[in-house]
């Protein structure tokens, strides 16, 4: 968007007497901007890998090396999202097992 449109501009002339067809073409390229940024969207979720199927027998088989168990996903995705937590949680484990083996 452009700055003159985010901006509130004063009207000299009243609400009631402003002049439609400028407000109705504001709205056309409102409504422009707005399409292309849907195509923008669908193009985008369209570019998305497809989601994985999480079986059982794809569970029990063995996993390659360099790959995650499944279980550890949602682990991952929290350490990822929350690393100062993370990084607090780390270490009360850290004090708890120093205590434990002292």
């Amino acid at each position: 968007m452009s700055d003159t449109e985010l901006t509130p501009q004063s009207n000299p002339v009243a609400p009631a007497l402003a002049d439609p067809a400028a407000e109705t073409s504001r709205l056309d390229r409102i409504e422009a901007r707005l399409a292309a940024l849907e195509d923008r969207l669908a193009g985008a979720g369209a570019a998305l890998p497809p989601p994985r199927d999480t079986d059982a027998a794809a569970a029990a088989t063995p996993l390659p090396p360099g790959t995650m168990p499944a279980f550890l996903g949602p682990l991952n995705d929290f350490v990822r999202n929350n690393p100062i937590v993370t990084l607090i949680g780390v270490i009360i484990v850290l004090v708890v097992l120093s205590h434990l083996f002292d």
